[in-house]
This record gives C-alpha cells, structure tokens and sequence, in this order.
C-alpha cells in the first residue's frame, strides 16, 4: 500500500454553516513523488467537531491517472455544526474492495460564527 500525501499542502479550511463547501485535491504517493493513481479508490471525506461528524455528500475523481479528486460537503451538512468552532477534516482513499483506507491528509477545520440562511 502506498503512503499518501497531498500535492500541495491545503490551508486551514473556513466554512460559513449553511454553505455547500468544495475541496479539490492533487495526489501523491509520498514514497515515489507520482500522482496517485484513483483506479479501486474512491475520495472520501469526514469533518469532525467535538463529537459531531459529517461524511462528504458528493465525491468524483477528477483525474484518476493524475490523482486529483474533489468531495463536497451540502448546505444541510455544513448548518448542522456548531457555529464558532474548530475541528478536522480528514482526506482519504477508500478502495473498492480488500484492502483497508489509505489516508491522504488531516487539514484545519473552522466553521464561522455567520451562518447562511
């Protein structure tokens, strides 16, 4: 299994709640330096606040020789935490079949005070 890392470091992520929130990401096998190849791998995603955690909505792979990928996470989702309040996202691989999740990169997480209606 290779170990995994991103392309380019991703900056502390700022969430209005009640916003649909995008992260695009780039892919590399930290022990060659190449692009990750997506292919039996899925992009998944998971913000955790305190005890409440959310699963991306939505994930494609944008490039699957070129390891990038991109989730989302919905309104509906974003609404549900806490306002003013710090956690985690955590990026990784899922594979499709026998081999257990390979982690990419546990990125800042800050949700606003603001919320959109």
């Amino acid at each position: 299994m290779p170990n995994l890392d991103l392309a380019t470091p991703l900056p502390e992520q700022v969430i209005a709640r009640g916003e649909n929130h995008e992260v695009s990401f780039h892919v590399h096998n930290a022990d060659t330096g190449q692009n990750f190849n997506w292919s039996g791998y899925t992009p998944r995603a998971v913000i955790t606040v305190g005890s409440a955690s959310i699963s991306a909505a939505s994930f494609s792979v944008i490039s699957q020789a070129g390891g990038t990928a991109q989730v989302i996470f919905t309104a509906s989702q974003t609404g549900a935490i806490t306002k003013a309040s710090w956690g985690s996202l955590i990026l990784y691989a899922d594979p499709t079949a026998n081999s257990e999740n390979l982690h990419i990169a546990t990125v800042p997480v800050r949700f606003t005070a603001e919320a959109i209606p």
